[in-house]
């Protein structure tokens, strides 16, 4: 859904190549912003976010690879990309980090209704 928000921000304010641009762009962002929401059941803050050396390295990694695809134009017109400007960065990385705040509502909203995370942690048997 926050992809297809991306995309109609993109092609009614500036156009179908825009659009498509920032759907591109978010959808990406959104997958690597989102692996920080699942790598715990705790809350983000709480978990440690710059404990997980790889997944920082991933994600740095993956951000660079999506403004490279999306600013050299021989590898944009691959993708029929468009470069974007400053405002449409904007609205495309806050689309992309909107599961942050999404998940830790839903965490916290599961912590006040339910007492407890609602994902069940698999323990080893003996």
């Amino acid at each position: 859904m926050l992809t297809l928000f991306a995309f109609s921000i993109g092609n009614n304010l500036y156009g179908i190549e825009v659009g498509r641009t920032m759907a591109f762009v978010s959808l990406g962002m959104l997958e690597l912003v989102h692996s920080f929401n699942i790598k715990s059941e705790e809350s983000i803050f709480k978990s440690g976010i710059f404990e997980n050396k790889y997944l920082i390295g991933a994600f740095l990694l993956g951000t660079a690879l999506q403004i490279i695809v999306v600013i050299i134009p021989q590898i944009a017109e691959i993708f029929k990309l468009v470069p974007l400007n400053r405002t449409q960065w904007l609205y495309t990385i806050l689309i992309s980090f909107a599961p942050i705040v999404i998940m830790e509502l839903q965490k916290w909203f599961n912590e006040i209704k339910f007492g407890k995370r609602v994902y069940m942690q698999y323990e080893k048997q003996n």
